[in-house]
């Protein structure tokens, strides 16, 4: 064999074996810090709804959304078959200057919410009603350049403890494109602010 023949390479069985040995605590390490994460954020009640993020605000406090202003001022809850509707009664205003429709575009879907302050239980998606009636107004449009007119919202719940008031959440929306191929799928998306209302509640005397 020539004399400037590299020898063959390979790390001895030892220094593997080694290299093993010392990421086995590194391992360990970066996994008790997840956990311990893991542990605080769940403490703090960082896995919670979003609401632990909104800024809380007095019942009638009136809020600009983009497309709407909302304030809202009590709720009422009623028995309806084997669910609970909760309605929110407040004030809406058109901003802009075409119709909002409520059931279009996700404006009720990714503007409102509501969690019962009980059991955590977030409301399945809700309604969004306009004008003046005794549970529900009886229009789903709402024109610009009017003023505030009477609203309510309608949330759904399988299960509801008994409590004197209901957390309620308002998003600040913004209009996007939701489609991934940017195709002009245009709908109102939460934004990052975002405001909770403690609303008064009561329960309707003739639910049982």
């Amino acid at each position: 064999m020539p004399d400037d023949f590299p020898p063959p390479h390979g790390p001895p069985a030892a220094d593997s074996t080694a290299a093993i040995g010392r990421s086995i605590p590194a391992l360990l390490i970066v996994g008790a810090c997840l956990l311990a994460l893991v542990v605080g954020i769940w403490l703090a009640g960082g896995f919670e709804l979003a609401r632990g993020r909104l800024a809380r605000l007095p019942v009638g406090t009136e809020v600009n959304l983009g497309p709407m202003s909302f304030s809202v001022e009590r709720a009422l809850v009623r028995r309806s078959g084997d669910d609970w509707s909760v309605y929110v009664f407040g004030h809406c205003r058109n901003n802009s200057d075409e119709p909002l429709v409520s059931t279009r575009d996700r404006l009720v879907r990714n503007g409102f919410s509501a969690q019962h302050p009980v059991n955590s239980t977030v409301a399945d998606d809700g309604s969004l009603f306009f004008g003046a009636g005794e549970t529900i107004g009886d229009s789903s449009v709402l024109n610009p350049g009017s003023p505030l007119v009477p609203c309510s919202l309608v949330f759904t719940f399988a299960d509801f403890p008994p409590t004197d008031f209901i957390s309620v959440g308002a998003s600040e929306l913004e209009w996007i494109d939701a489609s991934p191929t940017g195709e002009g799928e245009m709908v109102w998306s939460a934004s990052r602010t975002g405001y909770r209302f403690d609303v008064p509640l009561v329960t309707d005397s003739e639910s049982p």
